[in-house]
């Protein structure tokens, strides 16, 4: 019985530390990048020129997927509206996800607590309880006749 209760135990803690990493090791494949806006109202242009066609006009914010970052990191080709534009590189982030990433941090210190109150409880569990007389269990004081 000890032993499926442990085991369980090594399959949860198990979950939550692949939960906590599988975002980095799903950033090591083909996931998509994108450019998070991060100064209000910014231009997406038609080429590599800012006096080119003006794309769109991006709030803070939004999400734009990356294509490809620009020579000395100045500029990154992004996809918006189906169309290829480029963004000043010093108007975004780029970021591994698209979303809000503290919901997700949020619910993986719900799961961690949830096994930590888990673990608890098993520990409480286990401890044996006092006896219920509370007489004649330890013999606390010391007798001459004890240290003979």
């Amino acid at each position: 019985m000890k032993l499926a209760r442990l085991l369980g135990l090594a399959v949860i803690f198990t979950g939550v530390f692949f939960a906590a990493f599988a975002e980095d090791a799903a950033d090591m494949g083909g996931e998509p990048q994108y450019v998070e806006v991060k100064k209000a109202f910014q231009n997406v242009y038609a080429k590599l020129d800012p006096k080119s066609e003006i794309i769109r006009q991006v709030k803070k914010g939004e999400y734009l997927e990356l294509l490809r970052k620009g020579v000395n990191g100045v500029w990154y080709e992004v996809k918006v509206d189906g169309r290829i534009g480029y963004l000043e590189a010093k108007a975004g982030k780029v970021v591994n996800r698209k979303g809000a990433p503290v919901i997700t941090l949020l619910l993986y210190i719900v799961l961690l607590l949830g096994c930590a109150g888990g673990v608890a409880l098993y520990i409480k569990k286990q401890q044996i309880a006092p006896s219920a007389s509370g007489v004649g269990d330890i013999d606390d004081d010391l007798d001459d006749d004890d240290l003979r």
